[in-house]
């Protein structure tokens, strides 16, 4: 998987909105730090474990860890940033967190 040639139908039409309208920067969907969308990374993940997978901040701040939860539990935290047009960007590669999160999900 390259990670960027599925867009998901939200992005399009946010990219339509901040283009058009609004005149704002390009908008990317979450993505790892090797440029791998993190939705397309966290949908495989889902499918062949069948467990719900969600990044989370509970009263974060900029530049605070956020949590992977894996149904509504907490069981790991991950960095973040963002680029220069605001698009967030996890501070672990795509190979990375799906190691990481495979090994949690098998333990789960």
């Amino acid at each position: 998987m390259t990670g960027n040639d599925r867009k998901p139908s939200w992005w399009l039409e946010n990219k339509r909105l901040k283009e058009g309208e609004m005149e704002l920067p390009e908008y990317e969907p979450p993505r790892f730090k090797n440029g791998v969308y993190t939705h397309l990374v966290v949908t495989e993940l889902q499918e062949e474990y069948g467990y719900m997978i969600r990044f989370a901040g509970k009263n974060t701040r900029y530049l605070d860890d956020w949590q992977v939860r894996v149904d509504h539990q907490p069981v790991m935290s991950i960095g973040r940033r963002r680029d220069n047009n605001g698009n967030t960007i996890y501070t672990m590669t795509s190979d990375s967190f799906r190691k990481k999160m495979s090994s949690i999900l098998e333990d789960h």
